[in-house]
């Protein structure tokens, strides 16, 4: 008897134990959504009408959604918060591939912001939150919550009769509803894992069927530096294609002649290893992993045939390159209103100046204003280097570092048609349009034409080119450095400036001077001003095929607008 009664009170604090851990997980989970909803967006069309959800990302109200909530609104859209207070916004940028685009709410510097998580690190199983606006149920904007578990990760939706493409994304069974699209996921403690896109419908009808997908916050992150630029900007495609063999391996089936990769040596039937530093099992697998970056990433590969192993690197060039926002077909499109009436951009009240001020429409670009904004941005810092009156030529002596087969000992003329070079009995003379690739030094090729653009960013800044635009952020090999990106444009010269945080000048550049021919890739450092001219003291001149640098000491000849 003593035994049961002992087992009864055993079995009782288990019993009130297992309350108080419920009780606790549950005051737990309150708390979290009490912490997060504030975040949760309620995106509408200019007249105020219903759409889908978004999230903040930022306090000063830039905000993410789904391409396809916020297509067809228009510039201008308005937003709930769960304060129940309405802001004005202006599309910022958009990811048509990807289905994802950017906001800004306006009218606070003070916005509650998302933490965002690593959706690397999500596995199957783990508990999720999903936050929206499905059937617009809350007048006052507060979230809809729906919770579940993932069912899968890097996931890959093919685009389904659209160009929406989904690529590495989470698979969770939350209810995900029409609403519910661009709306935030978040882990069990309140980490912003995601964004709520795409869900399986029961006949194509209105009925969630438990499958639902979300953009993961991984992939959105390394895109939100070109949408805050302003840019439609496009996912990346990388010149082969692959399938996976009967052991699980990648294998090359084709790859484009003209492709940078072609260039690097890569040929059918070779094993690819790795991408993005990432070992490789599917074929599937390297899609995701291709999808999750931006046109124009430079990205590592490697590979192994009968030659032995191999590494490289490539760019990414775009899947589509939009010049406007493309249209998607309307069922694919939110409902602009409860009753399924379409809202119009032309039924927004007047806005004032001061908020229309902020779109600026160019062809090829979202919003030109906040391309204009971020490049001022990037350019302010050089204000305060000199320029001087007379800056017409530029002469340098460049000297090899350390030990070297190719001896750059060398002195180069630029002027404002021509780059020239002599090293000993050998000279080139480049033209600065229209560069001839054989007029490029063996041991350096591009040399010449990316100096010439060099002493065109350093005498002029932007004025010594067509077009300078900004390109959002990306990392920079083979530096491993972080950096923001400005484009250059002078005829059919393309140059990628890289600028490192806090530095006014750029740490590198790449220049795209000739069809199927490799860029020019030069890193900087040292950079010193001498007769009001600044220079790189260092100049490195990356090989393509191995992506080492071989060093430069730059020194200048002769005062800048002096006669040769």
């Amino acid at each position: 008897m003593r035994a049961v009664i002992v087992l009864l009170i055993l079995l009782t604090g288990r019993h009130i134990a297992a309350q108080e851990s419920l009780q606790q997980r549950q005051q737990e989970r309150i708390s979290v959504l009490q912490r997060i909803s504030p975040s949760v967006v309620c995106v509408m069309d200019p007249k105020g009408a219903g759409g889908g959800s978004g999230v903040l990302i930022s306090s000063d109200g830039f905000a993410v959604s789904n391409y396809h909530v916020t297509s067809g609104a228009g510039s201008f859209l308005k937003c709930g918060l769960n304060d129940g207070q309405v802001y004005d916004a202006v599309i910022v940028g958009i990811d048509p591939t990807g289905d994802v685009s950017l906001i800004q709410l306006l009218g606070r510097t003070d916005f509650p912001a998302a933490t965002p998580g690593n959706s690397d690190l999500v596995r199957t199983g783990d508990e999720v939150l999903a936050l929206g606006n499905p059937f617009l149920l809350a007048s006052d904007f507060t979230p809809t919550v729906t919770c579940g578990i993932v069912s899968g990760t890097h996931r890959y939706q093919y685009p389904a009769g659209t160009f929406l493409e989904y690529t590495d994304c989470i698979q969770i069974d939350a209810s995900i509803n029409p609403g519910n699209s661009g709306g935030p996921l978040f882990d069990r403690l309140g980490n912003w894992i995601g964004i709520n896109g795409r869900a399986s419908f029961e006949k194509r009808g209105r009925v969630n069927s438990g499958a639902a997908y979300a953009i993961s916050v991984n992939q959105v992150l390394l895109f939100v530096e070109h949408l805050k630029s302003g840019l439609i900007i496009d996912h990346g495609r990388t010149g082969f294609t692959a399938e996976t063999s009967d052991n699980g391996e990648v294998v090359i089936s084709q790859v484009s002649e003209l492709s940078e990769a072609y260039r690097r040596g890569l040929r059918p039937g070779a094993i690819l290893t790795t991408f993005a530093d990432r070992p490789l099992s599917s074929a599937n697998q390297l899609q995701n992993l291709i999808g999750v970056f931006p046109e124009g990433s430079r990205l590592p590969i490697q590979w192994i045939d009968d030659d032995g192993q191999h590494r490289g690197t490539i760019r990414l060039t775009p899947i589509h390159d939009f010049e406007a926002a493309p249209e998607l077909p309307m069922e694919r499109r939110q409902p602009r209103k409860p009753d399924g009436e379409e809202g119009t951009a032309d039924e927004a009240e007047t806005l004032p100046e001061s908020i229309t001020g902020l779109f600026e429409e160019r062809r090829g670009y979202c919003n030109f204003h906040f391309n204009r904004l971020r490049t001022d941005e990037i350019l302010r810092p050089l204000q305060t280097q000199p320029v001087p009156a007379d800056a017409k030529s530029w002469r340098l002596q460049l000297n090899t570092t350390g030990d070297s087969e190719q001896q750059a000992d060398a002195v180069i003329a630029i002027t404002a048609e021509t780059i020239g070079m002599r090293q000993g009995e050998q000279a080139w003379l480049q033209a600065r349009k229209d560069p001839d690739p054989s007029e490029e030094p063996v041991g350096f090729p591009g040399l010449l034409t990316a100096l010439g653009e060099l002493s065109s960013f350093v005498l002029q800044r932007e004025q010594g080119f067509d077009e300078v635009i900004a390109f959002g952020e990306t990392t920079h090999l083979p530096l491993q450095q972080k950096c923001r990106v400005l484009i250059s444009r002078n005829s059919l010269t393309k140059s990628r400036w890289y600028f490192a945080e806090d530095q006014p000048w750029p740490a590198a550049v790449d220049v795209e001077y000739a069809v199927s021919t490799d860029e020019a890739r030069l890193v900087f450092r040292d950079w010193q001003t001498v007769n009001a001219v600044s220079f790189p003291r260092q100049i490195g001149v990356v090989d393509a095929n191995s992506e080492t640098i071989t060093w430069l000491l730059a020194d200048p000849l002769t005062r800048t607008g002096e006669a040769e």
